[in-house]
């Protein structure tokens, strides 16, 4: 059992925000090269907290990004091991809705899926627009922690920081050998 947050680079929000930027400027730069009849998805881990990223959040990511993209044809994928997170870039051939609800499902029915936010994009007019549960009549996704909405523990704060990594590390620890 490895203590997953034992490790790592403190981010400051101003380096969380640089780093949203730059997966914005990411998305728009793939934009062009999107065929038809595909659609863009942007992987994320689910940490809270300061620090983002370390070997072991790594590693998990990338046993995530490998067996979901397992099921597709990925016509082009980009991996940014950065220390504000990884994050995963991948053109997928598939129906961006068929595929945002195939997604829901992986973030939900597989035991590492629920530390992932996968985020689906289609490109209409050379501009992308993210698909969303809501857009599918879904639920809101589940918290990590309990079985409430995500956003509204979030909102609330209803769990803290601590208890939050403890979830995490206890379902990495369960799935993945170091």
């Amino acid at each position: 059992m490895v203590e997953v947050f034992s490790e790592g680079f403190k981010q400051t929000k101003e380096q969380i925000n640089k780093s949203k930027n730059s997966t914005a400027e990411e998305l728009n730069y793939l934009i062009d090269e999107i065929p038809e009849n595909c659609a863009l998805v942007s992987i994320t881990m689910r940490i809270p907290g300061e620090i983002k990223n370390n070997r072991y959040i790594s590693r998990t990511f990338n046993v995530i990004v490998d067996k979901f993209m397992k099921f597709y044809s990925v016509v082009k994928e980009v991996r940014w091991d950065v220390s504000t997170g990884p994050e995963a870039f991948l053109i997928v051939e598939k129906d961006p809705g068929f595929l945002k609800q195939e997604t829901i499902k992986y973030e939900s029915e597989e035991p590492l899926g629920t530390l992932v936010d996968i985020n689906v994009y289609a490109v209409e007019d050379n501009s992308v627009s993210q698909i969303t549960r809501k857009e599918l009549g879904l639920e809101p996704r589940k918290c990590l922690v309990c079985d409430k909405h995500a956003n509204d523990c979030k909102r609330d704060h209803n769990h803290s920081v601590e208890e939050m990594r403890e979830t995490i590390a206890k379902i990495i620890n369960e799935n993945i050998t170091f």
